[in-house]
């Protein structure tokens, strides 16, 4: 396993005031006070760590995506690459974005969900393209930009970059789930099959 030591020894004071206030912005939409794992490991080069949260923060808290369709790209996004931490983390706000349980759960199948708005479904085909490292068609881009604009269009991929970017660092630093998180579906399933 290739884990990365815990920095809280040897940061400075003001990366360790940045940890306390990246967990502090983020606490509402994780529902827990600390810093997710995934940021710590990251402090171990305080300025990647400083540069994707912030990167977080603005697609997250202050991007132009209404909250379903931002969620809705981030579950679906993880889903497509099989990214157990991100989904993990982005349960609680989906829910919060008035997402069900069902939509939810749906959003880690093959097919686009039944149970979404139009808005939901372009969203869910647009990453379903960039997941797959496709070009989005100019129809569904159409469709979107209908929607959300072309700022919009551009926010939904930027989302998926810096999930991946997530990701990346999730599977190269075998950074587990914090316990009480959700199971992705998909692991739900490899259990069942065992």
């Amino acid at each position: 396993m290739a884990r990365l030591p815990d920095p809280a020894s040897h940061v400075h004071h003001e990366d360790r005031a940045e940890m306390q206030r990246m967990a502090a912005v983020r606490t509402h939409a994780d529902g827990r006070p600390q810093l997710a794992a995934i940021y710590v490991a990251m402090f171990n080069n305080p300025k990647v760590a400083r540069a994707v949260g912030e990167l977080g923060e603005r697609l997250r808290f202050q991007g132009l995506l209404p909250d379903d369709l931002r969620e809705t790209t981030i579950l679906r996004y993880s889903a497509r690459r099989r990214a157990d931490y991100e989904w993990a983390h982005h349960v609680r706000p989906a829910t919060q974005a008035g997402l069900t349980a069902a939509q939810i759960e749906a959003l880690a199948g093959d097919a686009v969900p039944a149970d979404t708005t139009p808005a939901q479904r372009a969203v869910v085909q647009a990453v379903d393209h960039i997941a797959a490292d496709n070009e989005i068609p100019a129809e569904l881009q159409d469709a979107l930009v209908e929607v959300v604009g072309y700022a919009g269009v551009v926010e939904i991929v930027a989302l998926c970059g810096l999930y991946g970017l997530m990701g990346y660092m999730a599977t190269a630093f075998d950074i587990p789930v914090e316990p009480g998180l959700p199971t992705p579906p998909w692991r739900k399933e490899d259990h069942e099959t065992r």
